[in-house]
């Protein structure tokens, strides 16, 4: 009996998509996106391959909403948890980053820890 080198599971994957403008930050020297958060993937860009991945458990609350939601498509994370492409200092991947990147503006205050991000040692200010 051959060896069984792999299983394969079914999963209820969950791509983000929102339908924000390209944002323009003047972002200056500031990195703090990049080292915090972890960009979620489209479809298209996890099924392109070119993406390192990693899973993010749909939240309690989230579940409560839809029992169907599966864990989330985000780019790799890093060792402090931010995103696995920032490599000493930028973002290694730059010219081929996901749409969440392009869309992502501090200054809109969408994410949990942004208000500490535009206070430590941000080039940018909210408007």
């Amino acid at each position: 009996m051959p060896k069984k080198y792999f299983d394969i599971i079914n999963i209820n994957l969950t791509s983000a998509r929102t339908d924000e403008e390209i944002a323009d930050v003047p972002c200056g020297t500031c990195s703090l996106c990049c080292q915090r958060l972890t960009p979620f993937l489209t479809v298209e860009e996890f099924q392109s391959g070119k993406y390192p991945i990693s899973l993010i458990n749909p939240d309690p609350n989230d579940l409560k909403i839809n029992p169907n939601v599966g864990p989330t498509i985000a780019m790799f994370k890093g060792p402090t948890g931010g995103c696995g492409m920032f490599i000493d200092g930028k973002c290694s991947i730059y010219e081929i980053r996901p749409i969440a990147c392009r869309q992502f503006d501090c200054r809109k205050g969408h994410h949990p820890s942004i208000p500490d991000m535009t206070k430590n040692d941000s080039q940018v200010s909210p408007s």
